[in-house]
């Protein structure tokens, strides 16, 4: 289920990608794609740890794993902070890029209720 909403949101990041260019400054089309790209990242990483962690057989986590969780923070933060201060793009852009793996769990959900709602609202049929 997370690769498909993982590919939902490689998807929205495409073409929210392609609208900020077609419709807003350069700056806002670059913030939102890296904004995207960085956020989608950190999920991937998310779920690779999670993976690791929750295994089957696998042992008590050490420090180390905790370590490698912060420093995906780190990294997110030393990612955005690289964009606006070097790259100078759009804080909105980023915020917007951000919130696309939000959106994509979002959507997702809410397509998962309509498609239960519709066969529990069928079954009486």
């Amino acid at each position: 289920m997370l690769r498909r909403i993982e590919g939902l949101g490689w998807g929205l990041l495409g073409a929210l990608t392609l609208a900020a260019w077609a419709f807003l400054p350069a700056s806002h089309a670059w913030g939102l794609g890296l904004g995207g790209l960085l956020a989608q990242g950190n999920l991937r990483w998310m779920d690779l740890y999670f993976a690791r962690i929750f295994r089957r057989g696998t042992a008590r986590p050490r420090w180390w794993h905790h370590a490698l969780y912060a420093a995906r923070f780190i990294g997110l933060l030393g990612g955005v902070a690289a964009a606006l201060a070097w790259l100078k793009v759009s804080a909105l852009g980023i915020v917007a890029g951000l919130s696309v793996p939000f959106l994509a769990v979002s959507l997702w959900g809410a397509a998962a209720a309509l498609r239960r709602s519709g066969r529990e609202a069928s079954a009486g049929l």
